[in-house]
């Protein structure tokens, strides 16, 4: 009978249940900490070789402590993963740095951070809880399925380049790599903050972060003449997104005392004059920055609204030499330079219509074969995420791309007509609701979406990736804010 006993339940079956089934996350935890405690010891043992003047040991013991740190890092984020969203969110502020890569582009910490906590998450879902459920939105779908495309487009377009192109694509593959990484990031990014917000204290911590940094860097660089501290970030579109949150707390939010709403209307004046007076040549500057801002004045009042644009056009209609001029200067650098790339681009499209020419591909052809048009040389590239996406991934990967924008935009419709009770969340709601047009604007005059390493860099992640933070945190609000009953309803989309 004993024999019968081990039979059925042998020392690995018995192994298997107790440790990663019935005990799996106290397992998991002390598998962790020894692994700690391990490194401890290993690194106390070859530190006693350390030796300045002997780089190997150098480098091992670095190698050791590295992987300490990672251990240490994995827990805290494995145990914080909505508090990790408020950490990443004030880094890519705080910190536009990282670590080169002799590329001429850095590892930004933000975007480190962001593949740290993606693994974690994907970990906990997967391994752990072994359910990879999501909050149900119109866009989870048609984002897996862009990343998919990514995906196919780097392995396609390097497995069959054109015959003049080929040693760029081999000599490039790590930048290919990272731009095709940058690229799902960014869509995961989105996931992360409409699954991972869940407290009404993260939703102020971030908005309020946002806005109080906002208004010290626009004040210092009014007083600096544009001049911040270098490792600051306030850079892409974070006038538009500083302007979109102050003004819909102002507008909205009925419960802010008076000294909130003057400081809120001293930076939304200070990014004004920043963005519309000293930069109003710049129309990816100020354009996205008055769609969002004319938006929320719309919702707050019509009337307002009426009255702010006729003021507008008679103070247009007494400076309209100053207006042609700073027109005149945006169409003679940026507007017929990049009409021109558009085209040089999307005929590189035409020859690789299913994928594109992959992830940073089509500036190699664009070398290789100077444009198409009998080795003309090169020249600016195209400044336009939606030039760039269905550059980088053809024609499918570009389908799902406005796919995944277009649902992202019904989820937005939802949350604008979803009623919330709470002051603060209601403004917010208006604001996030408004930052979605900007996003399609800012998409169409410059990468500022996704950025392209040979523009701005991969660091330009760092700014670019808050179009995807606050796109997921309106999905996180609509899931935040309960269903009142006469509006009940249940979307039947899920990722899976």
């Amino acid at each position: 009978m004993f024999a019968s006993v081990l039979r059925r339940f042998s020392f690995i079956g018995w192994f298997r249940y107790w440790l990663l089934d019935r005990n799996y996350t106290a397992f998991l935890h002390l598998s962790l900490v020894g692994i700690c405690l391990a490194g401890t010891v290993v690194m106390a043992l070859l530190s006693r070789n350390l030796n300045p003047a002997v780089p190997t040991t150098i480098i091992v013991t670095f190698l050791i402590v590295l992987l300490m740190g990672s251990v240490v890092v994995f827990l805290v984020i494995y145990r914080n993963l909505e508090l990790t969203a408020i950490f990443v969110f004030m880094l890519s502020m705080l910190v536009h740095a990282g670590i080169g890569t002799g590329t001429g582009t850095s590892l930004t910490f933000t975007f480190l951070t962001l593949l740290l906590w993606a693994f974690v998450w994907l970990f906990r879902k997967t391994v752990v809880a072994k359910k990879f459920d999501l909050r149900p939105s119109f866009a989870n779908r048609p984002a897996l399925f862009f990343m998919v495309a990514v995906v196919i487009a780097f392995f396609w377009s390097g497995a069959f380049p054109e015959a003049r192109a080929s040693y760029l694509f081999d000599e490039k593959a790590t930048v290919r790599l990272m731009t095709a990484i940058v690229l799902i990031i960014s869509p995961v990014t989105y996931i992360l903050f409409s699954n991972l917000i869940r407290t009404e204290r993260t939703f102020k911590i971030l908005v309020w972060w946002l806005i109080s940094f906002g208004l010290v860097i626009g004040l210092m660089s009014i007083v600096g003449r544009g001049g911040i501290i270098p490792i600051f970030n306030a850079k892409g579109q974070f006038a538009t997104w500083f302007v979109a949150l102050a003004l819909g707390q102002l507008f909205f939010n009925t419960s802010l005392p008076n000294y909130i709403r003057f400081a809120l209307v001293v930076g939304i004046g200070a990014w004004a004059m920043i963005t519309l007076g000293l930069g109003l040549s710049w129309l990816s500057g100020w354009l996205p920055m008055v769609i969002s801002g004319g938006l929320l004045l719309v919702i707050f009042s019509r009337k307002l609204a009426t009255v702010a644009m006729i003021g507008f056009l008679i103070l247009a209609a007494f400076n309209t030499s100053f207006i042609s001029a700073r027109f005149s200067d945006e169409q003679s650098v940026s507007g017929n330079t990049r009409s021109i790339a558009w085209a040089r681009a999307l005929d590189v499209v035409g020859k690789h219509f299913l994928f594109g020419a992959g992830p940073a591909g089509y500036e190699y052809y664009i070398q290789a074969y100077g444009y198409y048009d009998n080795a003309v040389g090169t020249a600016d590239l195209s400044h336009n995420n939606y030039i760039d996406i269905v550059a980088q991934t053809g024609v499918v990967g570009f389908t799902l791309w406005i796919v995944m924008w277009a649902a992202q935009g019904l989820m937005i419709w939802k949350l604008f007509r979803k009623r919330i009770d709470n002051p603060f969340l209601t403004a917010l709601k208006y604001s996030l609701v408004a930052c979605y047009p900007a996003i399609l604007i800012s998409m169409m005059l410059g990468d500022w979406v996704t950025p392209f390493p040979y523009t701005q860099t991969l660091a330009g992640i760092d700014y670019t990736i808050w179009s995807w933070m606050l796109s997921g945190m309106a999905i996180a609000l609509y899931y935040f804010v309960p269903t009142p009953p006469r509006d009940y309803s249940v979307s039947s989309l899920q990722l899976l």
